[in-house]
């Protein structure tokens, strides 16, 4: 698996793949990957898909793209007074069409870990802006989600469960922990064929299929140029539960809206 110097594959291609564990030099027991490894024991259960499997803790951050400067931006608040934000993606989710889903926040303490911005920093320096959207802030999205399963006859589910486009220009996934899971293979296709499964898909559309393994294994898409898709994840053959836990990232361009 290559890990890119730069942006060009991403930008030309519509993907490309990444080993964030060689690119930062990370040695075996690096306390800052050890403690966002532990940040997924405690996801909450995804509370807009009880049932599925799913956990998940969400942020929300402005990078200026003339300077790298980085910021989180602070939560608000949930239902029951909880820390959380709010994630709108249109109508590119067909689960959620319209809805403002409200998230639980990421942790003070994790956002706090280098690691995490550093691995939000390498991922806006794979992605190119035109000369109007990189004089405007870009928002960034920041996902912690966790597919678990415990029992032989559970499914855990990604959403959502067929090959779709984010709506945010660049999107990046990283492997943090795969323990006892089979399944959780990723398919990338041409843009066409959302809101299809990769069966239904010509062998020539299907740019790449592979699953993420290794830790801080990842990669990236431009959403335009691409759709993509995850299958869920059943528990492999030990007495465990199986888990495939990733960090996602998008970017998005704030632009100046006036009505």
């Amino acid at each position: 698996m290559p890990l890119l110097a730069g942006p060009s594959q991403l930008v030309e291609n519509g993907f490309a793949r990444y080993d964030l564990v060689a690119h930062f030099d990370l040695a075996e027991g690096d306390e800052r990957l050890r403690r966002l490894s532990s940040s997924f024991e405690d996801l909450p259960v995804d509370p807009y898909a009880p049932g599925t499997g799913r956990y998940r803790r969400f942020a929300r951050a402005m990078i200026l793209p003339w300077t790298g400067e980085f910021t989180w931006i602070p939560p608000g608040s949930g239902q029951r007074g909880e820390p959380a934000h709010g994630y709108f993606q249109g109508d590119h989710n067909p689960e959620y069409v319209g809805v403002v889903r409200t998230l639980p926040a990421i942790a003070e303490n994790v956002l706090a870990n280098p690691l995490l911005t550093d691995i939000v920093k390498f991922d806006f320096a794979q992605t190119r802006w035109g000369p109007v959207d990189s004089r405007w802030p870009l928002h960034v999205d920041v996902h912690l989600i966790k597919l678990l399963v415990k029992t032989d006859d559970e499914e855990a589910i990604s959403s959502p469960n067929e090959l779709h486009q984010d709506g945010e220009p660049f999107v990046f996934t990283h492997l943090v922990r795969r323990r006892n899971a089979v399944g959780g293979g990723n398919v990338i296709a041409t843009p066409e064929h959302r809101g299809k499964l990769p069966h239904d898909v010509p062998s020539g559309d299907l740019l790449a299929e592979f699953e993420l393994v290794n830790q801080l294994e990842s990669y990236g898409v431009t959403d335009h140029m691409t759709s993509h898709y995850v299958a869920p994840i059943r528990k492999g053959r030990r007495n465990a539960p199986g888990e495939r836990s990733v960090i996602l990232t998008d970017f998005t361009p704030m632009r100046q809206s006036l009505r």
